[in-house]
C-alpha cells in the first residue's frame, strides 16, 4: 500500500489517457477544448467526464508513443486491462479448442468472455471459436481512439458489456494519405518483427467520401523456452518434506530448478529387466543412466539425465494482414448511405507446442535393434520396458493455424424532426479457423512399428506384419525405439498424419437506433434514445479425424500400460471433433437522461439516468437488463456519478456445443470406497443460461478552476455473479468430496454417473454449468495535467505532458460451486486454479515536447503476488516481488519533398526486467509451459525503429 499512497498523493501533478487527453499528444487544450470530446457510454452521446458511467478515452497517437507494434499492445499497457491474451505475451491464446495467436482484452482479468468490443459502437463479429474478438483483425490505420468504458452496459449495449466496453472509433471523416513502416527486434535478436500500413481518404464528388486501409505485422517470435535463462532452468514447485499431499501445511511448495523426469530419458530408459537403470544413448547403445538428485516428488530429480520438455516456442511466430474500406453518401441534407467491407487475416506458423508424456515400449529379446550382446546380457529375459520420452519425433511436429475475418456493414444515418438522431444497419461477420498439426502421431501405428522382427530374408519388419492381422496395420514400417534421432524416414511416414480441424462461426446482425431531446423539463432537454436488434449465429467445425475414436492394440504385443495417455486418444496432440450449431436474439432496449436540477444552489446541475434492454435467446429463452444512475454536479469544480446496473453475459456457441471429448482418469472414489480409471467426458453444455451480474459504480470527477488543465477521477466499482459460467469435473477430489458429504444432493453430483446412488461411477463428466459465484470490487483513479515549461521559467523551453492510471483491484473471489472452497485472484500469481493478477496496477507517463523532437517515458507498475489464492494450498517459498517496466519512446518530425515525416524510435522494457516465476507445479511435464507470471513481460528488452509518412 505504499505504493497507492504515494501515487493518490502525487496524483495532482500526473496525467492519463482520458477524455482530458483526447486531442493530439503534444498539444495544448484549453478547458473548453476539452468538454468537447465526445466518447462512448451510452447510446445519447455524452462527454467522458459528464458521463455517469466511467469512460477512459485513449487517442492512438498517444498509444503510439511507447507501443507502436500495435493498438492492443498499448491498450494492455493500460491498468484497468489485466489477463488479456495475446501471442507475445501468453503463446496460448484464444480459448478452447488450442486457438493460438491474436490479441483478445480482458477488462480487471474478470474474464474475456465479459469485455464486449464494438467498433464505432457496433458489435464485433467474433473471430475465435469461444465467441472472442481478434483485435488484431481491425482496421488499426484507421482507429482514431479508443473509449474504454469501464462499468457494466448490457441496459445499452447487450450481452458481454458485464465488466466494460471497449469501442473502437474510426477516423471517418479522414482525408489524405498516411503511411508506416517500421522494424524491431529484441536485444536477442529474435522476435523480429515488421509493419507496413496504408490508409487514405478522400471526397467522392460534393456529397461522398471514402476511407481505406491496408496493413501487414509479421513477428517471427521466440523460438524456444530454452533461449530465456529464468526459462531454461526448468523451474517447478514440488513438495518440501514429502510428508503428506504436496501442497499441504506439512508438505509445502518449494521452488526447485533443472527439472527432470526421472524415470525417462530421451533416448529410452530401461525399466525393467537386466537393463533396469540403464539408457539408450543416441547412437543406439546401453550407457549408464543418472537419475539426478531425487525430490519429494515421485520420479522428479534436478539434474540427471531425465527427461523434460524441450524445443517449444515460447511466443509463436505469427502474420497479421489487414484491409479495410468504406463509402458515405449523403442522399439528402438529412440521410446518409454507407457501406463498409473488412478483411482480416491472422496466421500463425510453425508453431512448435508437441507436449506429449513419455511413451512406454515393450521392447522384446528377439528386437533386431539390439546388439548381439545386449540380447546374450537379457538371456531368457522375454522383454523388457523402456520408457521414451521421443522429443526427437516431437520437433517435427508443428502448428498452422489461419483466422480469416469477413465483416460487412450497410446502413442509412439520418435526422428527424430536427434533433433526432437515427440509424439502421446490418452486418454479416464470418471468421473461419483452420488449424492443422502436421506430424502427429498415430499412437497404434507407433506402438506397431516400435515391435520389430527379422522376418525369413532377414528384413526387419513390424512383427505385426509377420501375423494374420498385418491387414490392420498396411504400410507398417519398422521404428527403432532405441536411442534418440535414430527413426527413419520410412518409420516417420508411418507414423506421422496430418490432422486438421475447421471452424466457421457466422453473425447476422440487425439494429436499430434513434435518439434525441424528446421534450423539456423545468431543468432543461429530457433525452431518450431507443434500440431494436435481431441477430442470428452458427458455429459449424469439421474434422478429418474423430476424437472419440478409442485405439485398438488388442493384435500388438507392443502395447501400452494401463493408465498411459495412448488407451485414450489415436492421437499424441491435439485434435478436435465436429460440431455444429445456432441460436438467435431480439432486443429491444429504452434509455433516457433527465435533468432534474440547473444552476440551483449547490446544485450546478443535477440529472438522473437510466435504461433497459429486454433479451430473448433461442437457446435460454428470455432476461432483462437494466441501469440507473445519477449526475450530480454540485459546484463547477466538482461532479459525482453513480450507477447501479443488472448486465449478462450469453454463453457462447462453444459453450454450448462444444464437441465431447474422452480421457481416462484415476480417482479414489469416497461413497464406493474404490480408486480405478474411469473415463472422462467433456463437451457443450446447451442447458446453460445467460450470466447476471449486479455492477454498483461510485465516482468523482475533480476540476480545479484554478489549475484549468488538471482534471482528476476517482472511481469506485463492485461486480457480483451469482450464477457464473464454471467447469465441474466429476473426476477432481474436491467434487466427489463435495458429494459424498452431500449425501448425493449436491448438484455436482450429476458429474460423477453412477448405476446405483453407492456404486462406483461409470462415467464422470466435466462440463460448464451455471454454478459459480465470483465477486470483484476496486478503485481507478484517473489525472491529467500539461503545461508549458516557461510557466515554470520563463527560460525553459518545450512542453510537458503527465498521465496518470492507477488501479486498485483488492479482491476477486470465486466459488466454483456450492461449497466449493473460495479462492482469491487478487494479488495472487494464479496458481490453484485462479487466474492472478496484481491488487495494484498503474501507468505513469510523462511527455517532453521541444520543437519536432518529442520524447516519451512510460512507468509501468505491477505489484506484488502471493503464490496462491487457494486457501488450502501452501508454499514454503517467499511471495513474488512488485514489478515495474520502463518504455521509452523518441520521435523527431521533419519535412521530407514536402511532407510530413516522423521518425520514431521505441524501446520497450528499457531495463530488460525478466519475469517473475509462475508457481507451476506440473512435475509430470517440466518445461512444457512457459513459467512466468501471466502479463509478465518474456520477450525482454525491444527495440523499434521506424517511419511514418502524412500526404
Amino acid at each position: 500500500m505504499k505504493f497507492v499512497t504515494a501515487l493518490c498523493g502525487s496524483v495532482s501533478l500526473l496525467a492519463i489517457v482520458s477524455p482530458a487527453m483526447a486531442q493530439q499528444a503534444g498539444s495544448p487544450a484549453t478547458a473548453a477544448q476539452l468538454d468537447t470530446v465526445v466518447v462512448t457510454g451510452s447510446r445519447i452521446v455524452r462527454n467522458g467526464y459528464n458521463a455517469p458511467t466511467p469512460i477512459t478515452v485513449a487517442p492512438i497517437e498517444q498509444l503510439q508513443q511507447t507501443t507502436p507494434s500495435n493498438i492492443p499492445d498499448a491498450l494492455n499497457k493500460l491498468p484497468q486491462f489485466s489477463f488479456s491474451t495475446n501471442t507475445a505475451a501468453n503463446g496460448s491464446v484464444g480459448g478452447s479448442p488450442s486457438v493460438y495467436g491474436g490479441n483478445f482484452l480482458n477488462l480487471r482479468a474478470f474474464g474475456l468472455p465479459r469485455t464486449l468490443i464494438l467498433m464505432d459502437s457496433r458489435r464485433v463479429p467474433s473471430t475465435s471459436i469461444n465467441g472472442l474478438v481478434d483485435i488484431n483483425t481491425l482496421p488499426q490505420m484507421l482507429v482514431q481512439r479508443v473509449d474504454v468504458v469501464t462499468g457494466g452496459a448490457s441496459a445499452v449495449y447487450g450481452s458481454d458489456a458485464v465488466t466494460g466496453v471497449v469501442n473502437f472509433v474510426l477516423d471517418k471523416k479522414y482525408n489524405g494519405l498516411k503511411a508506416v513502416v517500421q522494424g524491431g527486434t529484441s536485444s536477442r535478436s529474435d522476435a523480429n518483427s515488421s509493419r507496413i500500413g496504408v490508409a487514405g481518404g478522400g471526397d467522392v464528388t460534393d456529397r461522398g467520401h471514402v476511407i481505406w486501409s491496408a496493413e501487414r505485422y509479421q513477428n517471427n517470435g521466440v523460438r524456444r523456452h530454452e533461449d530465456r535463462p529464468w526459462a531454461a532452468s526448468i523451474p517447478v514447485y514440488i513438495g518440501a518434506t514429502g510428508v503428506g499431499a504436496a501442497g499441504t501445511a506439512s508438505n509445502p511448495y518449494v521452488l526447485a530448478q533443472n527439472a527432470r523426469v526421472s524415470n525417462t530419458s530421451f533416448g529410452g530408459l530401461a525399466l525393467t529387466g537386466p537393463f533396469k537403470g540403464q539408457q539408450f544413448l543416441p547412437n543406439g547403445s546401453l550407457g549408464a543412466f543418472n537419475p539426478g538428485t531425487p525430490t519429494t516428488a515421485a520420479n522428479l530429480a534436478t539434474g540427471g539425465d531425465g527427461g523434460w520438455f524441450t524445443d517449444l516456442n515460447m511466443t509463436p511466430p505469427i502474420i497479421t494482414s489487414q484491409a479495410f474500406g468504406r463509402f458515405e453518401y449523403e442522399l439528402t441534407n438529412n440521410l446518409t448511405a454507407y457501406a463498409q467491407l473488412g478483411y482480416a487475416e491472422t496466421r500463425l506458423f510453425g508453431q512448435h507446442s508437441s507436449n506429449a508424456t513419455a511413451a512406454l515400449f515393450t521392447v522384446a529379446n528377439d528386437n533386431p535393434y539390439l546388439t548381439a550382446a545386449e540380447k546374450s546380457a537379457l538371456g531368457s529375459t522375454p522383454n523388457f520396458t523402456l520408457s521414451r520420452l521421443a522429443r526427437d519425433l516431437a520437433e517435427d511436429s508443428t502448428l498452422n493455424q489461419t483466422t480469416d475475418a469477413l465483416n460487412f456493414t450497410a446502413g442509412l444515418t439520418g435526422s428527424v424532426f430536427s434533433s433526432f438522431k437515427w440509424d439502421a444497419y446490418y452486418t454479416h461477420g464470418e471468421a473461419r479457423v483452420r488449424s492443422s498439426t502436421y506430424n502427429n502421431i498415430n499412437y497404434p501405428n507407433l506402438y506397431a512399428a516400435a515391435d520389430t522382427v527379422k522376418d525369413a530374408s532377414g528384413n526387419i519388419v513390424c512383427r505385426v506384419s509377420t501375423t494374420a492381422n498385418a491387414g490392420l496395420y498396411p504400410g507398417c514400417a519398422p521404428l527403432n525405439p532405441l536411442g534418440n534421432g535414430n527413426v527413419s524416414a520410412a518409420a516417420k511416414a508411418f507414423i506421422y498424419s496430418n490432422t486438421q480441424w475447421e471452424a466457421i462461426n457466422k453473425l447476422d446482425d440487425f439494429e436499430g437506433n434513434i435518439s434525441g431531446p424528446a421534450f423539456n423539463n423545468w431543468a432543461g432537454p429530457v433525452f431518450v434514445a431507443l434500440n431494436f436488434e435481431y441477430r442470428t449465429q452458427s458455429l459449424a467445425e469439421t474434422s478429418n479425424v474423430n476424437p472419440l475414436a478409442v485405439p485398438n492394440y488388442s493384435a500388438l504385443l507392443n502395447k501400452p500400460p494401463a493408465g498411459a495417455p495412448a488407451l485414450t486418444s489415436v492421437w499424441a496432440y491435439n485434435v478436435q471433433g465436429a460440431t455444429s450449431g445456432r441460436n438467435h436474439v431480439w432486443e429491444t432496449s429504452a434509455e433516457t437522461v433527465v435533468p432534474l436540477l440547473i444552476d440551483a444552489p449547490m446544485a450546478k446541475s443535477l440529472e438522473a439516468t437510466g435504461a433497459i434492454r429486454y433479451t430473448d435467446y433461442s437457446s435460454s429463452g428470455a432476461t432483462r437488463t437494466w441501469k440507473y444512475g445519477v449526475n450530480y454536479q454540485p459546484i463547477n469544480d466538482l461532479r459525482i456519478r453513480w450507477t447501479e446496473s443488472q448486465d449478462i453475459r450469453a454463453p457462447t456457441l462453444n459453450d454450448l456445443y462444444a464437441p465431447p471429448a474422452l480421457a481416462n482418469v484415476t480417482i479414489n472414489d469416497p461413497i464406493s470406497g474404490k480408486s480405478a480409471q474411469v473415463q472422462s467426458v467433456t463437451g457443450g453444455n446447451p442447458n446453460l443460461k445467460p450470466e447476471v451480474a449486479r455492477t454498483t459504480t461510485v465516482g468523482f470527477v475533480y476540476s480545479p478552476s484554478v489549475i484549468p488543465r488538471l482534471r482528476m477521477s476517482l472511481d469506485y466499482y463492485n461486480i457480483n455473479i451469482a450464477n457464473a459460467l464454471s467447469s465441474v469435473n466429476g473426476g477432481s477430489a474436491a467434487v466427489l468430496q463435495e458429494c459424498a458429504n452431500s449425501g448425493g444432493a449436491s448438484p455436482v453430483c450429476a458429474a460423477a454417473v453412477r448405476a446405483t446412488p453407492t456404486s462406483f461411477p461409470t462415467y464422470v463428466t466435466n462440463y460448464t454449468i451455471n454454478a459459480a459465484q465470483t465477486y470483484t470490487h476496486g478503485v481507478d483513479v484517473e489525472a491529467s495535467y500539461n503545461f508549458d515549461m516557461a510557466t515554470v521559467n520563463r527560460a525553459l523551453p518545450g512542453h510537458v505532458d503527465l498521465r496518470m492510471l492507477f488501479a486498485y483491484q483488492p479482491e476477486m473471489k470465486t466459488r466454483a460451486y456450492p461449497n466449493a472452497v473460495l479462492v482469491e485472484s487478487a494479488g495472487v500469481a494464479g496458481n490453484g486454479g485462479t487466474v492472478g493478477f496484481s491488487k495494484e496496477r498503474a501507468s505513469i507517463d510523462t511527455g517532453y515536447r521541444l520543437g519536432p523532437v518529442t520524447l516519451n517515458w512510460q512507468v509501468r507498475y505491477y505489484s506484488g503476488l502471493a503464490l496462491s489464492g487457494n486457501p488450502t494450498q501452501f508454499y514454503a517459498a517467499p511471495d513474488l516481488p512488485g514489478i515495474f517496466y520502463h518504455d521509452l519512446g523518441l520521435n523527431y518530425a521533419f519535412k521530407a519533398a514536402g511532407r510530413s515525416v516522423q521518425a520514431f524510435l521505441a524501446v520497450d522494457n528499457l531495463l530488460d526486467q525478466a519475469p517473475r516465476i509462475w508457481p507451476g507445479t506440473s512435475i509430470a511435464a517440466p518445461g512444457a509451459a512457459n513459467p512466468s507470471v501471466a502479463g509478465d513481460d518474456m520477450v525482454g528488452r525491444y527495440y523499434t525503429v521506424g517511419l511514418r509518412f502524412k500526404y
